[in-house]
This record gives structure tokens, sequence and C-alpha cells, in this order.
């Protein structure tokens, strides 16, 4: 039976320790990423897994994340968290905040959203990690009575967003794939590049991966994983949409002129 959050020497972990080894793999990665990534892609939640058990075979969370994280903004496409001026243009909030940063520092819009659109290619990849504290109080709301250690939601927040970015990395060749067979049965590709299309998809995603990974790491029952994979999975995008995106605003709108 898996006995979560333990080293090998059958000491508790901390999140102290696993600050400690996230520094060291960070400045001794080596090839334990070519067993981490394949099992974080087809094996959900096989890392989280071998992880609280003390598996020293794997890359740790917090790396991870950094190191996916890094290389997703390094090659990412337009349409996967490419934020610009344009897009918060449809809430009047953002429109107001902008229109007062115009006058405050008396240039012209095309000239406020070339210096918005740096700033952003420049921020996004920093303030993504804001999401899994906040996924991982998700989880802690979710088994409050079984008490499980905030560490324990911590390392299956932080491997999930790897995977989470991993697989938005991914997105345009399934795109493609899925495009090509489309064209070969002569289907419409249009409500392929849909953002409707793109949140059900990415939603139907999160709730498959999130299932099996609750399942491997928390040990819940099957009738059990339905609600809560489909609360954490419309989590995800939620928080998204409603505080990644929003900071990342008044991040940017911040410090520009400064």
């Amino acid at each position: 039976m898996l006995q979560p959050l333990q080293q090998h020497d059958d000491k508790p972990i901390s999140i102290r320790h696993m600050a400690h080894d996230a520094l060291h793999d960070l400045l001794h990665f080596d090839s334990k990423i070519l067993k981490t990534v394949p099992l974080l892609l087809f094996k959900p939640g096989k890392v989280t897994e071998g992880t609280l058990a003390g598996d020293q075979g794997y890359v740790k969370p917090f790396t991870l994340f950094v190191f996916i994280n890094f290389i997703f903004f390094l090659i990412k496409s337009k349409g996967l968290f490419h934020y610009t001026l344009e897009t918060y243009q449809d809430r009047a909030i953002f429109r107001d905040i902008a229109a007062r940063k115009l006058v405050a520092l008396g240039i012209s819009m095309d000239v406020l959203a070339d210096r918005f659109n740096i700033a952003m290619r420049l921020e996004q990849k920093e303030y993504l990690v804001i999401m899994v504290p906040l996924f991982a109080l998700l989880l802690a709301g979710l088994y409050f009575i079984h008490r499980r250690p905030f560490a324990m939601h911590l390392v299956f927040a932080l491997n999930f967003y790897s995977w989470f970015v991993l697989y938005m990395a991914l997105i345009p060749i399934l795109w493609l794939l899925m495009a090509l067979c489309l064209k070969a049965f002569h289907i419409s590709q249009d409500y392929l590049i849909s953002e409707n299309f793109l949140t059900i998809f990415l939603l139907a995603s999160c709730f498959i991966y999130l299932a099996i990974s609750i399942r491997r790491v928390y040990r819940d029952s099957w009738w059990l994983l339905i609600p809560k994979s489909a609360f954490l999975s419309t989590g995800v995008l939620a928080l998204v949409v409603f505080v990644y995106k929003p900071v990342l605003f008044f991040i940017v709108m911040h410090s520009i002129g400064e």
C-alpha cells in the first residue's frame, strides 16, 4: 500500500525538503527527465505516486515544473496563452485601465500595445506558478476530512501542471493530425480553431487525466472520481480565466512606463 509523503529513510517529506531537492536537481539535471516525462504524459499519477513513495528516480516536482514551463514558453505557438492587449479588450475594466495608462504616459494605443505585448511575453512564464498552490488548495478542500498533508496536494498540483503545460505544447501537433484526418474525409476543419472546441477539448483531457491520477494517488473509489475530476478540471480553466490572465494584465500594465 502506498505510504504518501515518505522518503526512502521513512522520514516524512516536507515542503522545505522539497525545495532543497528542487535546488539540487536544478544544479544537477540529468537523465531522470527521460524517465519522468514519458510517464508524466502516458501514465497519469505515476510520477506523483512514485515521488510520494520516496522513489528518487524521478525529477523533483518543482524542478520538473520549472523545466517544462521554460521549454513551453520558449517554443509555444500562438493561441496557447498567447495574450496580447487586444485579447483583453472584451472587458470594460481592462479597457478603462488601458485608457488611463494612455493618458498617464501620453502615448498612442499602438505604442502601448507594442510595449504591453513585449512585456507580456517576458512575464507569462514567471507567473504560471501562481495557479499551483491555488489548485493544491482545491485538492485540500476536497480531502479536508481525510487530513492529508498539504505537501501531498502540492506535489500532485506541481506534477499535474507540468503535464498540463507539456500537453498544451503538444496540442498544435494533435491539431495538425486531426486536421489531416478531417481533410482526408472531406470534413470542414473550421470548428477546430474555435475557442469553444478548444475549451471542451481541454476540459475533457483534464477530466480523464485527473480521474486516473486521483485513482492512482488518492486511492478514491471509482464512483467518487467523476464529481471530483469534473470539479478539478473545471477549476483548472477557471484559474486560467479568472486568476492567471487578469493577474498578468495588472502586473504587465503596472510595469509599463516604470
